[in-house]
Order: structure tokens, then sequence, then C-alpha cells
């Protein structure tokens, strides 16, 4: 029997239990008509799970020996417990030994050196950076892949997409989505209460990545699915109820945190891309840290600078939205002054960013023509979603701080001038993407936001 979801009985369950239906699915989604399919078929959040390893991995037809990929804090933190739940597959260790880690070129060949006797399957043992280092290896060897989350720190566990940096620029590459994701909520409890935080930011990050994702579906027609656009919502919104248990670390929340975190990938699974839970936010977060590889510094978590872009999209949104009506238009940069900033904002990454961005946002009938799916969609339900920032916003604010999280730029060591060059050419990373960086371009705003909001962020004048 072909499987069906249905919305309707979506009431009164937890949105990861709802997530646990579509795993190992295949099937044509009755809200968007397109195909949809979930490679991961496993999903285990709780105490003890190493013991579970063997029945788990062989019920899924898994077998032979494993590399297990660590780095040294993860290592440290849960090897022997991994290890010894993995003894009956013959297990190898591999440790990546880099206190600037970044899943690099470098990472990956030292992964892949790592695989020269030739495992039957890859085991991650830590949190976003050694999982994508493993998942990329994975869809390049051909070979099974299981996750094992060491903290509750980022949403790309189940993914089918790696962000890698490769040459200094941070894009999506293709990617292996994990059989099965592991976690014991004690480990992720005991991580440091930082990296609760950015999990929480990374969560949080949805917020903006879907309002985002049904502008562009209103706009210029992308791909959309209500179906899993409310499954993600619903996540976030049981997410924000577990923020003051997050700041007390209790392993129940952190563990139902990592399901949610697992939640959303499997939504990227499903749509193919990462629409679902990647916006503007993202890529504030992205040039900053290719900010950080470019003056070899060691970089903050992802989802710290995902919570942060948060903060600054719904400003943005409110700003360009909050009373209701379209921004005024105004004058959009010229190609020519625009090329000198990506030259002056990307250094020697410059050329990359011209060849692969327009120079110039839609003019005449074309932008009109967008505006107006534009303010359609927006009196629809947009109008009402941006008013809900204006809550949202200084509470999200005080949850990320309490549970451990930074909100400014500043704290993570960025000056004014990253911040700046953040909001405003972030979007430059990703040039097929219409997010609200993009938005406030083509409505002339981005770049005057980019220096007053920049400017009064460490004065704490903007949220």
């Amino acid at each position: 029997m072909d499987f069906t979801p249905d919305p309707s009985s979506w009431s009164g369950r937890s949105a990861p239990d709802i997530a646990r239906e579509f795993l190992g699915q295949d099937f044509v989604c009755p809200s968007c008509g397109r195909r949809h399919a979930v490679a991961t078929r496993a999903m285990v959040t709780r105490p003890g799970v190493e013991a579970d390893f063997e029945p788990v991995l062989r019920g899924l037809g898994i077998s032979g020996r494993p590399l297990v990929v660590f780095d040294r804090n993860t290592f440290a933190a849960c090897g022997e417990a991994v290890m010894n739940g993995l003894a009956p597959f013959g297990p190898t260790a591999f440790v990546i030994r880099r206190d600037d880690l970044h899943a690099d070129e470098q990472a990956l060949g030292s992964v892949l050196a790592a695989m020269r006797d030739g495992p039957s399957f890859l085991v991650s043992a830590g949190s976003g950076t050694v999982t994508d280092i493993t998942r990329y290896n994975a869809l390049r060897a051909g070979l099974p892949f299981v996750a094992y989350a060491t903290a509750a720190s980022v949403d790309g566990f189940a993914s089918s997409v790696t962000p890698l940096i490769v040459d200094g620029f941070k894009r999506t590459y293709p990617g292996k989505a994990p059989l099965a994701i592991l976690a014991d909520p004690g480990v992720l409890a005991a991580a440091p209460r930082r990296m609760t935080a950015a999990g929480f930011g990374d969560v949080l990050g949805k917020v903006v990545a879907l309002l985002d994702w049904r502008i562009s579906h209103a706009a210029e027609d992308e791909a959309h699915c209500p179906m899993i656009d409310a499954l993600v919502d619903k996540a976030v919104q049981e997410c924000l109820a577990l923020s003051g248990a997050l700041a007390r670390s209790e392993p129940a929340a952190v563990g139902s945190l990592l399901d949610i975190l697992a939640l959303t990938g499997i939504a990227m699974q499903l749509m193919g891309t990462s629409r679902p839970a990647s916006g503007g936010e993202h890529q504030v977060s992205h040039l900053l840290e290719m900010r950080d590889i470019q003056r070899h510094r060691a970089g903050s978590l992802h989802g710290d600078k995902v919570g942060i872009g948060t903060l600054i999209g719904m400003t943005l949104y409110l700003q360009l939205f909050g009373d209701g009506n379209l921004p005024a238009q105004r004058p959009t940069m010229t190609a020519r002054v625009w090329e000198d900033e990506v030259r002056r904002v990307f250094g020697p990454l410059a050329d990359s960013v011209l060849a692969t961005n327009p120079h110039e946002p839609p003019t005449g009938a074309d932008w009109e023509a967008q505006k107006r799916r534009i303010s359609g969609y927006m009196e629809r339900e947009g109008f009402a979603t941006v008013q809900g920032f204006r809550a949202l916003l200084p509470a999200a604010v005080r949850m990320i701080a309490d549970i451990g999280g930074p909100v400014r730029p500043d704290q993570l060591g960025y000056s004014v001038q990253d911040a700046c060059d953040a909001i405003g050419f972030g979007k430059e990373v990703n040039a097929a993407k219409m997010t609200v960086l993009r938005l406030a371009d083509r409505f002339g705003s981005l770049y005057g936001f980019a220096e007053d909001v920049s400017a009064g962020l460490p004065e704490g004048r903007v949220y």
C-alpha cells in the first residue's frame, strides 16, 4: 500500500513523531503533487543508545567493518562508548586533529585517506562539521553512512546536501543522507552549553527561511510544498516552547531539540533542496564563515551565526513590511558600484561571485509583475507573519541569551564592517536563492539597512 501522509492526523502529536512516519518513504505528495523521498530510515534518541547500535544497524541491513570519524573533542566525550557499541562490527576509529576544523578540502582528504583499507560503511561521531565531512565522503565512495550526534548544535544531521568550503568559498554540494541518526540525550546535554544554544539558533532560523521561501514562491514561482512548510513551522513552535528547559540543560529537552534538528534535515530530503531550512539568515552566516577562513581564524559555531542572522532577518522584514505596505522603491546600486563592492568584500573570490550573480536586480515590467505577486501574498498572510516578529524578535533575543548563545556579531569577534558586509553581500553566496536580503536589494533598501544595523548592533540600538 502506498504511503500517503495525512496532515489532518497531526493534531496533538509532536513534529518529530510525525517526521518518523516519513522515514524510508517515497511518495507523491497530496499537498504539492511532487514526488518526495527520504533515505533516512531510523531516528533513535534515547539514553544508552550505544547499546542499540547492533540491532538497529543490522535491522537496516548494514554489515561489515565501519570507519568511525571523530574530532578530538567528540572522541574524548564518547569515543569509548561508541567504539564499544560498534564492537560487533570491528570498527576503526579516525580522529581529525585540527583546532580550526572546517568541512574543507583538507578535512575531506584526511578522511578519504583513512578509508584506504576499504571500510564497508562510515559512522560520523560529532556535530555538524564531522557529519558533513563524513556524508560527502560516503557519497563519493558509495558507502552507507550512519550519524551519531554528540551535540544538538546544527540541523544538518539528516540532510542530503553538504555545505563545504572549497577554495575558500562556502557552497552547497551533494551529500548522502544517513541511514540512521542515533543520539543519547545525556551525551547531548553534556556538550558545551553554547552548542545547544547554536542548535536553538539554527532552528529559530526557519522563521525567516520559511517566509523567504513563501515569498520566493509567490514572486518567482519557486517550487514550494505546503505540507513540508507546515511540518517545519510546527517544529519551530515546539522548539520555542523548549527554551526554558534548554536553558537548564535538561537532557530530555536537549534530546527533543536534536529530534527537531533532525526533522529539518528530513524536510530538506523531502524537498530535495535546503529551502525549507535555509534562507537569508544562512547567507549572513555563510559570508561570516568565509571571512573566518580568509583570516585563518577559528570560526564560531554555525548556529550562533544563523541565530544572529535570524534576528537581523526579522529586523529587516519589520523595516520592509512592518507598516502593512510594500516599501517605497528606492534606487538600486549600479552595476559598477556593486562590482567594486563585491571585489572589496570577497577579495580573491570575487571573480567567482561576479560570474554567478546578476549584476543588477530585475527592473521594469518584470519587477512590477513580481511586486504585484509579492503584494498579493503579503496581503493574504505575509503582513500578519511580519507583525508576529514584533513579539518574537525580543523574545528570541532573550531565549538565545538565556540558553548561552550570542545575539550580536561583535560577541563573536566580528567588526561593524564584517557585519555590514555580511548583511549587504551575504546574498551573493547563493545567486539562485531569493531571500529577505535580495528582496531588500530589489527595493533599494539593503545597503542603507546594512550600514544602520551593523553600526547599531554593538550599542544595543537594533533589538
